[in-house]
């Protein structure tokens, strides 16, 4: 009965996502054909042309953001040799439920801070805030690389983007603060919602069988196309909300591609240095996008060409330094982070809203110049710099607490035996969720993954 965990817990969970789904969302107004009765009964339906700062003039973007989603990470956790097809096939199962879930969570947080219940509208801005909010799970995914079962990784899937909207309700409408591009909301949300997976789960670096861990360079070539991918359309990512402000989605756009290209440079030359003239496959495949990430939250700001430069290049430095160095010690300690999304995603968005509040409290005037009160959802008009600097910081305070005490209750949840759990001996190892057409190292592995395993924080 055990190997049926997974479809039944799926399928109750499927069916009770179409059930909210009829509850809580509806099609936007744009997508309703507009009739009207003409000349003999007729019906006469009014089309609704596309103009300038139309949601459909953002569509390219937003498959931009999915393939990212989809294509980007899905490549890049290929990188493990013995977690290949499983780093890629979950990473899509989160992607199609998360991009369904989302849009019942805005329901959801909307009726609890409004007071009232509000339908979700399934519009294109819709789907690209799915998109930004998935990309939060997949970064949590990547911290658990491994560690999770597919039944655990659908209660997370449900858990998290509900608490990422939460967090992202307080930030924007209560502490005013804008964050585009996600450096918080998104990246930093995502790393440490699974750091504290993993410390409500209890796993422990010793406990993974070495030859697990290992890549291949096969492996590592397919993660490269997945950073391809995401160093190409992360401009898309940052700016596809944008759309009715082009000043600023354009200045979006060009924020992004300096500082992820000045990553890019200072990523490789950084692991050559830390690595006697040689590079490390992680730091390239990784640190090359931590421009993407840490330009997020000042990505909106009118700052001259060489501050995305300088952004971008430290923290390209900064995640290069992290894998190579901060990675280790982590592990030292007790902290597990199988795909180093903290030093992708963690350590870069937090230096990015540091950076972004920098901007801020260097400028002579008002905050409010950077961007579009309308277009970036703030309410903060007025304040100070110093007193917008505050914000931020309140901003990053809270979403580190919201997000690593959610993801240790969460990580305690899935813990309970009622949930598949992964053997020690089985982490990073997908052999228990595929068919091979051979009987190889896999099957046997899984034989005994089954018979001599221990539960993870078991001890």
């Amino acid at each position: 009965m055990k190997q049926f965990t997974l479809p039944i817990t799926g399928y109750i969970v499927f069916v009770v996502v179409i059930i909210l789904f009829g509850v809580c969302t509806k099609l936007d107004s744009d997508s309703v054909p507009d009739v009207s009765e003409g000349a003999n009964d007729t019906v006469i339906r009014t089309p609704l042309r596309l103009t300038s700062g139309s949601m459909m003039g953002s569509y390219g973007m937003m498959m931009d953001a999915t393939a990212m989603c989809v294509m980007g990470f899905g490549f890049l956790y290929a990188f493990c040799k013995k977690y290949t097809w499983a780093g890629i096939t979950f990473n899509l199962f989160i992607c199609g439920l998360c991009f369904l879930w989302c849009q019942v969570c805005t329901c959801i947080v909307s009726s609890i801070f409004e007071g009232e219940f509000i339908k979700a509208e399934i519009n294109i801005t819709a789907m690209i805030g799915a998109d930004l909010v998935t990309a939060a799970v997949l970064i949590t995914f990547g911290v658990l690389y491994g560690f999770t079962s597919p039944t655990q990784l659908i209660i997370i899937c449900l858990i998290e983007p509900l608490a990422m909207k939460i967090n992202e309700h307080i930030i924007v409408h209560f502490l005013h603060t804008s964050d585009a591009g996600g450096s918080i909301l998104t990246h930093a949300f995502g790393a440490f919602f699974g750091l504290g997976i993993t410390l409500g789960l209890g796993t422990k670096a010793k406990n993974i069988p070495e030859e697990n861990r290992k890549t291949t360079y096969t492996s590592d070539s397919f993660a490269m196309i997945g950073t391809i991918v995401l160093w190409m359309f992360w401009p898309s990512f940052n700016g596809a909300l944008l759309f009715d402000d082009v000043t600023v989605q354009q200045r979006v756009v060009v924020n992004t591609y300096i500082a992820i290209c000045a990553s890019c440079v200072t990523g490789i030359l950084t692991s050559a240095l830390l690595h006697k003239g040689k590079f490390a496959m992680i730091e390239v495949q990784n640190a090359t996008l931590a421009g993407g990430v840490s330009i997020g939250m000042s990505c909106s700001f009118n700052v001259a060409p060489w501050v995305p430069v300088l952004i971008g290049g430290l923290a390209g430095a900064l995640s290069s330094v992290g894998y190579a160095k901060i990675a280790e010690m982590l592990e030292g300690v007790g902290v597990m982070d199988s795909a180093g999304a903290t030093q992708l995603h963690g350590i870069p968005g937090v230096f990015g809203a540091l950076a972004a509040g920098i901007v801020v409290l260097a400028t002579p005037n008002s905050y409010n110049q950077y961007f579009s009160r309308d277009t970036m959802w703030t309410e903060g008009d007025g304040v100070s710099t110093g007193e917008q600097f505050g914000m931020i910081l309140a901003s990053i305070a809270v979403t580190l607490l919201i997000s690593f005490v959610v993801g240790v209750l969460n990580g305690l949840l899935i813990r309970l035996p009622v949930f598949d759990t992964v053997n020690n001996i089985m982490l990073i190892n997908e052999a228990p969720y595929f068919e091979f057409e051979e009987e190889d190292e896999k099957a046997s592995s899984v034989e005994m993954g089954l018979t001599n395993g221990v539960t993870i924080g078991s001890q």
